[in-house]
């Protein structure tokens, strides 16, 4: 997985990829603690995001808010390039304190209005954004990024605006299996607890679950849980609170759960005082 270009802060990971031969084992569900804005740029696939599948063209981007689950489904003959970036609402809170350029991550369902096609803005701002994605020998990087950046958010928040409203319920099955377990999220769900919900099989649950997320339904839960949790450490409650608020019932399961995701212990996350 070649990196054309790479940029990392606190607040700001950007990167600019391209897989000659993607592997499409290696492209797992997964969620951030960020906010992503994805640039499809040439390959051949899908994008899974919370039981919603969305087909890629080139130019589309496709917009992710914090611990919003999606998996890509990518064909393994066709080079595959994109740009992300993923940024902390932190980043701009002094530009926009009131979160008006977030709106089109933030105020929609999970799952839902995730696109933006290419013929949605005709102007090709968001495509311009994008290009020339290189920069020069003592080029302000993190400026220049945040600068488009704020250009991306701009339009985007625009283009959302102009969108017709549509019903927010999840449709179809799959759909509703998302909705119920993200409703349930810090329960004690289980797949027979789903299943029961539904008047459906275990086996039934788990296909249609895996097959809306790209994960199974426990994988998932862990997850959202184990973001959900960090969330709240940074904040400077204890762990053990988090544990609890958070669907963890044994602390042991849920110490070790982080120190596997995160690769470090819930402690190096608090907030030092």
């Amino acid at each position: 997985m070649p990196h054309i270009f790479i940029f990392r802060d606190a607040e700001l990971y950007c990167h600019h990829t391209i897989d000659m031969t993607p592997d499409p084992a290696g492209f797992s569900m997964h969620a951030h603690e960020r906010l992503e804005i994805y640039y499809f740029i040439s390959g051949s696939g899908s994008y899974l995001v919370e039981g919603n599948q969305y087909p890629l063209h080139p130019h589309d981007i496709l917009i992710m808010r914090q611990a919003e689950a999606h998996k890509l489904l990518v064909e393994a003959g066709t080079p595959y390039e994109r740009i992300a970036i993923h940024f902390s609402p932190s980043l701009i809170r002094g530009i926009d304190p009131q979160q008006r350029l977030l709106r089109p991550f933030l105020d929609r369902p999970l799952g839902q209005g995730n696109l933006y096609a290419a013929a949605e803005d005709p102007a090709g701002r968001l495509r311009t954004a994008f290009s020339a994605f290189s920069f020069e020998p003592g080029t302000d990087v993190r400026l220049n990024l945040t600068g488009r950046l704020l250009l991306l958010l701009s339009t985007l928040s625009g283009i959302y605006e102009t969108r017709e409203k549509k019903p927010t319920l999840p449709e179809g099955l799959q759909g509703k299996l998302v909705a119920y377990v993200n409703a349930h999220l810090f329960e004690d769900i289980s797949l027979e607890r789903v299943a029961d919900a539904f008047f459906r099989s275990r086996s039934q649950v788990a296909r249609i679950f895996h097959q809306a997320t790209g994960s199974p339904l426990w994988e998932y839960v862990t997850i959202k849980r184990l973001l959900a949790a960090r969330a709240m450490i940074e904040r400077g409650e204890s762990a053990g609170d988090a544990c609890t608020a958070c669907g963890f019932s044994d602390y042991s399961v849920f110490y070790r759960a982080y120190k596997a995701y995160f690769s470090h212990s819930p402690k190096a996350d608090m907030i030092k005082k």
